[in-house]
């Protein structure tokens, strides 16, 4: 069920408005003033939120989507996960908040690249934390500040620092953490975020006033299923990936080498690879993107030499 939205909101985010911007924290609500000179002002991570930010509304979702299709053609039903609340702005005509997907597959079968591309592709913020060395939840919920180290969420940090209210944020590992933490669990601190109508009035412990988290695009990535508890497997669409094949291989091994211009700042092109380089991959190829990647990177890196 999606939460219901005010009229303003419905008015701001219809199709013909691409740079919609609303509160994320209460009407009229500021930040404690900060007075104490020679000390870090502990909310300047977050005053980006006493103002309006960012509602990002898609532009050519449809051709994003193809975009996505065609370099990552192992992750479609991915993709076509990820893609339903873009999608239902264009039925609809108004934003949508999104389910979380929980993308699951072995090692380097490209889980969180592909939820990467997907979003950047349609210009979404997008911020990647690794969870599983995750010791507690402090860091998704804020910490109280009664605590020496108190500071806010990473979450509501991400909306402040990207300016957007709904930026995508992609937790890796998360069938990882320990469900044991001094300060309670990852995957129970995530409940009340996934939670549409909840997560409208996320309280930050830091911060102690509601945050309307509820535009956030969650993606998940785990190994094993199994690790990850009923509550939160039952607030996500869980998609199932497999490593790709080696008829994948073309697409992201080109998809690589235009992240690695982009990286260099180099010329859409400028790096290519013949036949005999394209065979090689696909005879040394193994499933594993990380793998796939080390090698793209080496003949491009040849390139460079020579």
């Amino acid at each position: 069920d999606y939460p219901e939205r005010n009229d303003d909101e419905i008015v701001a985010a219809s199709p013909g408005n691409d740079f919609v911007h609303i509160r994320v924290l209460p009407e009229h609500y500021q930040l404690p003033e900060h007075k104490r000179k020679n000390v870090t002002d502990p909310y300047a991570s977050v005053r980006r939120l006493e103002h309006p930010v960012l509602l990002h509304t898609p532009r050519d979702i449809r051709s994003g989507i193809h975009a996505a299709e065609q370099t990552c053609p192992h992750a479609l039903q991915a993709i076509e996960a990820m893609a339903r609340a873009d999608l239902k702005r264009l039925e609809w005509g108004t934003m949508s908040s999104a389910q979380p997907v929980l993308l699951v597959g072995p090692p380097g079968s490209g889980k969180s690249s592909v939820a990467r591309f997907y979003y950047q592709t349609l210009g979404y913020e997008v911020m990647t934390m690794n969870v599983g060395a995750m010791a507690d939840s402090l860091s998704l919920t804020g910490t109280h500040q009664t605590f020496g180290d108190a500071k806010p969420s990473v979450i509501v940090e991400c909306m402040a620092m990207t300016g957007m209210a709904n930026p995508c944020i992609i937790l890796d590992e998360v069938d990882k953490p320990p469900k044991d933490g001094r300060h309670g669990s990852v995957q129970d601190a995530l409940l009340p975020l996934f939670d549409m109508r909840e997560a409208q009035t996320f309280r930050d412990f830091f911060l102690n006033v509601a945050v309307d988290t509820s535009h956030i695009r969650w993606v998940l990535t785990a190994n094993d299923l199994s690790k990850v508890t009923e509550p939160l497997k039952s607030r996500c669409t869980i998609i199932h990936m497999n490593r790709p094949g080696t008829e994948h291989v073309p697409a992201l091994a080109l998809n690589i080498l235009r992240q690695m211009e982009r990286d260099r700042n180099l010329c859409a092109g400028w790096f290519t690879l013949d036949g005999v380089e394209m065979e090689l991959l696909k005879q040394h190829f193994s499933g594993d993107m990380r793998v796939l990647r080390r090698m793209v990177e080496l003949l491009g890196d040849h390139q460079v030499k020579h």
